[in-house]
């Protein structure tokens, strides 16, 4: 399994420097789309079992930046989060690996969690 990192709401300049970020990784790069928003990320990352009819009724859509790293291990994680700061690419709160519980969420759940989390963290900052 190529390591594989989902993209959301980066069609931009942004967006293009992480697929070229991802090309020399030789990792694997894919723009979810906000109609597949609804769809499980377990079909959105191609785990078998899950079918494009399994989805939630959209409720709202989300304009932030998200990404999704499927098939990284601690160092490739790691390794790419340097070259990714190294390279002076604005930052991306919105982070999250593939687990056995996410996968059976739909990109607005998983948005929600990490919007949490992200405020959760912002607040033990201050």
């Amino acid at each position: 399994m190529k390591p594989t990192i989902y993209l959301y709401n980066l069609r931009n300049d942004k967006g293009r420097q992480i697929e070229m970020l991802c090309l020399s990784a030789n990792i694997a790069c894919r723009h979810v789309n906000s109609d597949e928003y609804g769809k499980r990320i377990g079909y959105i990352a191609e785990i078998d079992g899950f079918s494009p009819e399994d989805k939630v009724a959209a409720t709202k859509t989300f304009s932030d930046e998200m990404l999704i790293f499927k098939g990284f291990d601690q160092e490739l994680l790691t390794n790419f989060l340097a070259m990714y700061r190294t390279a002076g690419i604005a930052v991306i709160p919105l982070k999250a690996g593939l687990t056995p519980t996410n996968i059976n969420w739909c990109s607005y759940e998983l948005h929600a969690e990490l919007q949490q989390e992200h405020q959760e963290f912002l607040k033990l900052k201050k």
